[in-house]
């Protein structure tokens, strides 16, 4: 049977409505969807952690005018939480978040990196940064600290959701360097520590980099910071002397130090990895 080219075009012109139709029934259904499941979907996402191939993220989300500390976070590991990178304390201090992070892994990690979003009381993104913490290989048991510059201060009420990523790491770095600390300074608004490294290995360590962390009585994070030995290369059985100096509003309150050194090619000389000493 022949079919007349305006029966073809009314039978195609049909097929298309038809298809209208569908488009716009599935759009709505998925329009109301997303409406209903993506605020569950978001508010699980804030408290869920990703294991993506070797990249990891986990974060959690505060308010600018709460603190997060150890306790909070004891608690959740004696409820039987797994073993990974946890942001033991953040604090927002004017326009930087200042901090720390622990690796609970049983293995090292590398290439930590924290990101703060920063968002009003309305939900509306004010301000954003990300920062590598200071030491860029952690071992199982080892704290690092990280401070992210942000582009204004934030408003009153205002939240901010810092999201970490690291990789698992295959370097294996042996125990080589040996940390000392002298004394400290305090002026009215600045802080001063003085220290050295000494190289126990057997070859050149490259690159020597000093961590620190610094607390008040009750541990929590004041500021964090990191410099290079001078010079930062230095032969066996060799030292090199390190300086760490900032201005501070009140530099009695600094009652903690930790510290950390690696090179490219040793780590930190010590049972736990990092020295923690009085100020």
């Amino acid at each position: 049977m022949r079919i007349n080219n305006r029966s073809r075009d009314q039978t195609f012109e049909n097929y298309i409505q038809n298809i209208a139709i569908n488009v716009k029934s599935n759009f709505q259904w998925a329009t109301v969807s997303a409406s209903i499941f993506c605020p569950l979907i978001l508010a699980i996402g804030l408290f869920s952690s990703y294991d993506t191939l070797n990249l990891t993220f986990a974060q959690i989300e505060i308010t600018t005018d709460e603190k997060i500390t150890p306790p909070i976070f004891n608690e959740t590991e004696n409820q039987g939480a797994q073993p990974g990178l946890d942001i033991l304390y953040s604090v927002l201090n004017k326009d930087t978040i200042v901090g720390e992070v622990l690796n609970n892994f049983s293995y090292p990690i590398e290439l930590v990196r924290v990101t703060a979003t920063a968002y009003d009381k309305d939900g509306v993104i004010v301000a954003t940064g990300d920062k590598y913490v200071n030491d860029y290989l952690l071992q199982p048991g080892t704290r690092s600290g990280f401070d992210i510059f942000l582009d204004e201060t934030l408003p009153s009420k205002s939240k901010y959701i810092l999201t970490s990523s690291f990789q698992k790491s295959d370097d294996i770095k042996p125990e080589a360097l040996q940390l000392g600390v002298g004394e400290n300074s305090k002026t009215s608004n600045s802080f001063r520590v003085l220290g050295e490294v000494v190289n126990q290995g057997n070859n050149d360590a490259n690159a020597v980099k000093v961590s620190a962390i610094f607390y008040d009585e009750q541990h929590k994070v004041i500021d964090t910071d990191y410099v290079y030995t001078n010079p930062d290369i230095i032969s066996p059985n060799k030292k090199a002397p390190f300086e760490f100096s900032f201005r501070v509003d009140n530099p009695e309150i600094i009652k903690y130090m930790a510290f950390n050194v690696q090179s490219d090619e040793y780590s930190l000389l010590t049972k736990n990895r990092q020295n923690v000493t009085n100020s």
